[in-house]
């Protein structure tokens, strides 16, 4: 209702603003949720979902999947007018080759450069894991760019040449 009032105050249309605040259908989470085996209760979600404008009338929405002690991991759905939404399916590293994920953790969307980024801590401090960069190129997400450190040394895993495995360097 807050967004409501300020869309009018700003002299944002009303119609806009409730467009911008669209949503998933439930039925369309629950789907989601079996294919990646999500953890978290439907319930919780609902009113957790990020949507991000992505242009020619689709959207990306992210919505919470699993949470862990130190991080957490979401699933994706692009939607287009009225058809349904599609559950969007990721190459993730499994330590010995690119295999399909629906879920990723710590999600992040730049919606200046349509980057969908992603950093999964081998432990808490951040010093082993993998991160994921993949760039929207107008019908789907494709990966651009891919870092992996298997040592868990202490020392502060932040990407770079070094752990890049994707492209190949």
């Amino acid at each position: 209702m807050r967004f409501i009032a300020v869309a009018a105050v700003l002299g944002i249309p009303i119609a806009g603003a409730l467009a911008q605040d669209a949503s998933l259908p439930r039925a369309a989470i629950e789907d989601g949720f079996k294919k990646a085996e999500c953890s978290l209760p439907i319930e919780d979600v609902l009113t957790e979902q990020q949507s991000f404008d992505l242009g020619d009338g689709k959207r990306l929405f992210l919505v919470s999947c699993w949470r862990a002690a130190y991080q957490s991991g979401s699933i994706a759905f692009i939607t287009e007018g009225t058809g349904p939404p599609r559950l969007l399916t990721f190459q993730d590293w499994n330590g010995k080759s690119f295999a399909p994920m629906q879920s990723l953790s710590e999600a992040d969307f730049d919606p200046a450069k349509k980057t969908l980024n992603s950093f999964h801590k081998g432990r808490g401090i951040g010093d082993c894991g993998s991160m994921g960069e993949w760039k929207w190129n107008g019908a789907d997400f494709k990966l651009s760019a891919y870092f992996y450190k298997e040592k868990c040394d202490g020392k502060l895993f932040a990407g770079g040449k070094r752990w890049q495995i994707f492209p190949r360097r």
